[in-house]
């Protein structure tokens, strides 16, 4: 658990870095960086990046460290290339961004579905689960299944409808939403119908993979089912993702907190 939420913690350094609108030229650096993975690049960065880089070498040592005692550092090795192909999705986010490109909705799509993380997320979850998983396993999520990527759907949809308003106040990629307004020159409240209808088919999706893929085992399905429900938490009524509030700290002190009445 303590290894899923720093690197999760992780996760937030290029949405961070968007929101601070970091130089493009520093963040091609930044990326070129994080595909290399090695502390000799701590040379090149910009000074105020190198405590963020550095924490991402040092997070992915600690698992190696404690995954070699076990035989299984190959289950870093995988996290880590997601870890990299996440980075790398930002930085075509951030080229658009850049160049005052809104990319079509295939584009966006293609894209954007990696940088939402979840993919990443749930090859990092499985480093630590024991020895139910295998070398197979992290080679399933390379294949993209569909309950790994309707989970990305769920995400990338909920996210967009509930944020890209507050999103293009300042300079931020076109979300979904925008993309599919200049690409069909069709009304906010038509998008997000089409939207939330795309969402409630990945959530049937989820379903049936969940009942007739019977090569992976039960719970690492239910770590990608997990991941989709959070969504539902996030974006069920507020734009709880970067906007915390005494509703969404209520939820998790009614889970990690209060006492459970018996």
């Amino acid at each position: 658990m303590d290894r899923e939420v720093k690197c999760t913690k992780q996760s937030r350094i290029p949405i961070i870095f968007m929101m601070l609108m970091v130089l493009f030229e520093e963040l091609e650096i930044f990326t070129e960086a994080v595909q290399r993975w090695s502390t000799r690049c701590l040379d090149v960065l910009p000074n105020y990046m190198k405590p963020i880089y550095q924490g991402l070498i040092d997070v992915y040592k600690e698992m190696e460290e404690i995954m070699a005692n076990e035989g299984n550092v190959y289950r870093v090795n995988y996290s880590k290339e997601f870890m990299k192909e996440f980075i790398k999705s930002y930085m075509t986010e951030a080229k658009w961004v850049n160049e005052g490109y809104i990319p079509t909705m295939e584009e966006n799509m293609s894209y954007r579905f990696t940088s939402c993380g979840y993919s990443m997320l749930t090859a990092t979850s499985f480093v630590g689960i024991g020895d139910i998983v295998s070398n197979e396993s992290f080679k399933w999520v390379l294949t993209d299944p569909p309950i790994v990527k309707a989970a990305c759907v769920i995400f990338r949809l909920k996210n967009d409808i509930a944020s890209h308003k507050q999103e293009q106040e300042r300079k931020h990629v076109a979300s979904l939403v925008e993309s599919y307004m200049k690409q069909y020159d069709a009304t906010e409240e038509y998008i997000h119908d089409l939207l939330y209808k795309r969402v409630e088919d990945a959530w049937k999706d989820i379903s049936l993979e969940a009942l007739i893929c019977k090569d992976v085992p039960m719970p690492l399905l239910t770590r990608v089912i997990n991941l989709a429900r959070v969504v539902d938490v996030l974006y069920e009524n507020k734009y709880h993702f970067t906007n915390v509030g005494e509703e969404l700290i209520e939820i998790i002190k009614s889970l990690f907190v209060h006492d459970m009445s018996m």
